[in-house]
């Protein structure tokens, strides 16, 4: 069973946004979810401008340990955005950690966006697949998911699940509903989308965060301004466990060889 969490951080306090991280992963856990997925750096805060240099940490720092520790307790696997430190680089990075508490994989947001992620981070390179439970998950970070071509990547690499740590901030309102709709459905695969809430400096988060099903179809969406801890049966949202006669044929069916502009 997949969930997420749909909250505001707070700014600068890692140990605060920790013990929110606890108290989800919890609740997750008690009503059988395996994996929970948590918004973009909500580790931090999202709005810090260079701030999240100086309180970035790499993947073996105390934060992570932190991490691990509560999916080792409540048996539940947790996808965080954290901004993550690898020697003078700083990386937007989702870390999935397993139920057993260990780091089990990262992905480092590829397509930075607007003038001020690119002024902090160093954009990552390649995609990741993991295997998490009954779930091939993929991942994406935020802006990532508006790009057609990574979806279909990460499709074509064997996941069923896309996990999407984010911060989407108005007025791009169309991007939970038909962006996050339309990977799901050209796919074939389930989204777990992860936003934030609330107003941030000059930035207000939209929510809508949601669990879309590989026919492209909500499962289950969080309003666009409150907390939400939102799950589903993996049933539901899976292609593998629930075949459809509507289901896409656009991943099979698509003929690269022949996508090239005739002069």
């Amino acid at each position: 069973m997949p969930a997420l969490f749909q909250s505001s951080a707070t700014p600068g306090d890692k140990p605060a946004n920790i013990a929110a991280i606890a108290r989800a992963a919890a609740a997750a856990a008690a009503t059988g979810a395996q994996i929970i997925t948590f918004p973009e750096l909500f580790l931090t805060g999202y709005n810090l401008g260079t701030r999240l240099r100086d309180l970035a940490e790499p993947i073996d720092g105390p934060s992570v340990g932190a991490i691990s520790e509560i999916a080792r307790t409540h048996a539940i696997a947790i996808v965080l955005g954290m901004p993550e430190r690898d020697g003078d680089r700083v990386f937007n990075t989702a870390l999935v950690v397993d139920a057993t508490g260990a780091v089990a994989g990262r992905y480092r947001k590829i397509h930075l966006f607007g003038d001020d992620e690119p002024s902090i981070f160093t954009p990552g390179e390649g995609l990741t697949v993991i295997t998490v439970g009954p779930f091939k998950v993929g991942l994406a970070i935020c802006y990532d998911i508006e790009f057609p071509e990574l979806a279909r990547a990460l499709a074509r690499g064997g996941a069923d699940l896309i996990a999407v740590p984010t911060a989407n901030m108005l007025p791009y309102t169309e991007v939970p509903t038909t962006a996050v709709r339309a990977r799901a459905l050209e796919n074939g695969v389930a989204v777990i989308y992860a936003n934030l809430i609330g107003t941030d400096g000059s930035l207000t988060y939209t929510g809508g965060s949601a669990i879309v099903g590989f026919d492209g179809h909500d499962r289950c969406r969080a309003g666009f301004g409150t907390e939400a801890l939102l799950s589903c049966t993996s049933e539901s949202v899976l292609p593998s466990a629930n075949p459809h006669p509507l289901a896409s044929t656009q991943l099979r069916d698509v003929r690269p060889e022949a996508l090239f502009v005739v002069d």
